[in-house]
């Protein structure tokens, strides 16, 4: 006979195996089981282990017997987009391109869909990214996870593969939940807890793809956005990624985004001025929202200096 048990019972066998300061192998002579058992249980590779194997892990680690059915753990509904970019402008292909990708994927639950925001930097990947998740965040049922992997960030080391997993564990399975210390145990616990599970993931700056991979769910019903500077060609390649081009904003959007900064009002008494900061911007929506704060921190500035200057 076997016997369904709840995921954390992983995350359970675990932090009792830690907290007795017991290694995979000392547990496995104190239970008869082999290490690779032990090591199965505990990355949740075995979701269904017999009741004599659970009973034996329970005794030699000292824990009560497993809650009824009736009493499963509340799993976490993760919701940690950052802020959507206020005023967003721009990108109507872009997003319809990701609202095409989406209709036909997690609704019909058939394969996990990847989508690459691909670009050069400053040029509005991440508001994009974020923009349509908070469009679409309500109808993930499970929730929105969200991570920023540092792959481009000169001010500190991309975030390894294994420290990535290890966040996005505990914010599926909460605080007193087990991480794993290999990454692949790593790797086969997050997929578990995705089992399942409608969500979508949000990947911020990559690195490249194998910064990306391991992150990925194992099974349908998710949909994963990744923003990158690297085309991630082995991504397109071998997990059928979907990508999405990023380039410079029309002379038209990029109005929008210094109408929506700053007001129509301001724009019209100088639209000699806004033409020049357009031209010399080059549809790059960061240096245009740099451009804008400037002139929002400085009103007594007229658009005029500011053209002035970025000449």
């Amino acid at each position: 006979m076997v016997i369904d048990y709840p995921v954390t019972l992983s995350d359970e066998i675990v932090a009792a195996r830690q907290r007795a300061h017991l290694t995979q192998e000392e547990l496995a002579a104190r239970t008869g089981l082999s290490v690779r058992s032990i090591r199965n249980l505990e990355s949740a590779r075995v979701l269904r282990p017999r009741p004599a194997t659970v009973r034996l892990i329970r005794d030699a680690l000292g824990l009560p017997g497993p809650p009824g059915p009736s009493s499963p753990p509340p799993r976490p509904r993760p919701m940690q987009l950052p802020l959507d970019v206020p005023g967003f402008t721009g990108r109507v292909a872009q997003l319809a391109q990701l609202d095409r990708l989406f209709d036909g994927g997690p609704r019909q639950m058939s394969t996990v869909v990847v989508c690459v925001l691909i670009g050069r930097a400053g040029i509005g990947k991440t508001a994009l990214a974020l923009h349509w998740a908070h469009r679409f965040a309500t109808r993930f049922a499970d929730g929105v996870l969200h991570i920023d992997l540092s792959g481009n960030r000169t001010q500190r080391s991309p975030a390894s593969p294994s420290d990535a997993l290890g966040c996005l564990i505990e914010a599926l399975a909460g605080p007193a939940g087990g991480i794993p210390r290999g990454l692949d145990a790593r790797v086969g616990l997050y997929r578990s807890l995705l089992a399942g599970r409608r969500m979508l993931i949000v990947l911020d700056d990559a690195r490249d793809a194998d910064q990306v991979r391991p992150l990925l769910p194992g099974a349908a019903g998710c949909m994963v956005l990744v923003t990158s500077r690297d085309r991630l060609t082995g991504l397109v390649a071998g997990e059928v990624a979907h990508p999405v081009v990023l380039d410079r904003l029309a002379p038209e959007e990029a109005y929008e985004l210094l109408r929506a900064r700053l007001g129509a009002h301001r724009l019209a008494t100088e639209p000699e001025a806004v033409r020049g900061i357009v031209a010399h911007c080059q549809g790059v929506p960061r240096a245009l929202a740099v451009v804008a704060a400037c002139a929002a921190v400085q009103p007594g500035v007229s658009l005029t200096e500011l053209a002035r200057q970025l000449r």
